[in-house]
């Protein structure tokens, strides 16, 4: 049994037991991309899956048919214009009368064309079945998380030796996308984040033309995609010695950074890891400068369930991948955040990041 054909028999017992006689995923221009590779391997930007007790099958448009047979070991069906209704005759024709379907991805537009198009269907909205089940990683997964964090390290190695006052934080973010690009990444996971002086202070700031200058922290939040697996890093440096309140900053994160990771095991909950991190913070007296959740898990997605933050509901389980992430953000000075990623293991965290934080990197300030 191929990997593909283990996650759709675990699916499909995740489901059935909800009174349904099939699964159906659409990924319309990207919309469920993640989940119908997850199932099938297939890399376009349209497919459906039909998923039943016996059968499953594969459809897709004219521009992919020719990948789709070539990436997916199910039957390969071809749907043309009006794709909506040759769906249901599909499922008509298999038989099927109730139909579940994710609805964390699926528009309310689409499922009610499908409703419309599929008298005599019933469409069940089941929640995140195939989320859920990506939520453990298996060792091959894991792998290809490692190899990302991997190339990211190696990425942010290159760009740091190049750092200097004058660069605009877009010319950073470009000329370390197109190394990464170059070594072989699929892409990068998200718009990379290089934030300097006080906008280091914006948690998910977005690479301008501002100029990074002597004397400020820069913070670098990376990643790329390999074979489809992401990675997200994030260090910060400081250009030309920083004072004191910027190190002793480092210092405190840095502290629940490691913290975070020593809490992080099988059968904790998101809520007690994110305590864990947050109490360092708070009993320094800097607990109202981390907004933010400690982390999240990442795989096919940058951001993908558990979460570890305040009002998380998860609980940790072997093979799930997390970032463990605290930060302190001073509004109009700067902003420090240590990110790394760990595997849940039964007794605690296997740390897949390795790029060195023990310190405050000081880089050339001229």
């Amino acid at each position: 049994m191929s990997e593909f054909q283990k996650r759709r028999a675990d699916l499909w017992r995740k489901v059935r037991g909800q009174g349904v006689e099939a699964f159906l995923v659409v990924n319309v221009e990207g919309s469920d991309q993640p989940n119908l590779r997850y199932l099938t391997g297939f890399t376009g930007t349209f497919g459906v899956l039909i998923l039943a007790a016996e059968e499953a099958l594969f459809l897709t448009d004219p521009r992919y048919t020719e990948q789709a047979q070539s990436q997916v070991d199910l039957p390969v069906g071809e749907v043309r214009g009006r794709w909506i209704p040759q769906v249901v005759e599909r499922l008509r024709a298999l038989g099927l009368r109730r139909v579940g379907i994710g609805s964390a991805r699926t528009t309310l537009h689409l499922f009610e064309e499908l409703k419309k198009a599929g008298e005599g269907l019933e469409f069940v909205p089941l929640g995140a079945p195939v989320e859920e089940l990506r939520r453990v990683k298996t060792e091959d997964e894991i792998r290809k998380i490692r190899e990302a964090v991997a190339l990211t390290e190696a990425g942010l190695s290159w760009i740091l030796k190049r750092l200097r006052p004058g660069m605009s934080e877009r010319e950073v973010a470009l000329e370390l996308e197109f190394w990464y690009r170059r070594e072989g990444a699929d892409d990068v996971a998200f718009d990379l984040i290089i934030a300097s002086g006080p906008r280091s202070a914006r948690p998910h700031h977005r690479a301008g033309p501002e100029r990074l200058r002597a004397g400020e922290l820069v913070l670098l939040d990376v990643g790329v995609r390999v074979d489809g697996y992401c990675a997200d890093l994030t260090r910060v440096v400081s250009l030309g010695r920083p004072d004191a309140k910027a190190v002793r900053a480092y210092e405190l994160v840095l502290a629940a950074n490691r913290a975070g990771i020593a809490a992080v095991r099988a059968g904790a909950s998101g809520r007690e890891v994110d305590a864990a991190a947050r109490r360092v913070l708070e009993e320094a007296g800097l607990g109202e400068l981390f907004g933010h959740g400690l982390g999240h898990g990442i795989g096919l997605e940058v951001h993908e369930g558990p979460r570890l933050s305040t009002a998380s509901e998860d609980v940790l389980a072997p093979g799930m991948v997390v970032t463990v992430e605290p930060g302190v953000y001073f509004p109009g000075e700067f902003g420090v955040r240590i990110e790394d990623l760990v595997v849940v293991e039964e007794n605690g965290a296997r740390v897949l990041s390795a790029f060195p934080k023990e310190e405050l990197v000081v880089l050339p300030g001229r």
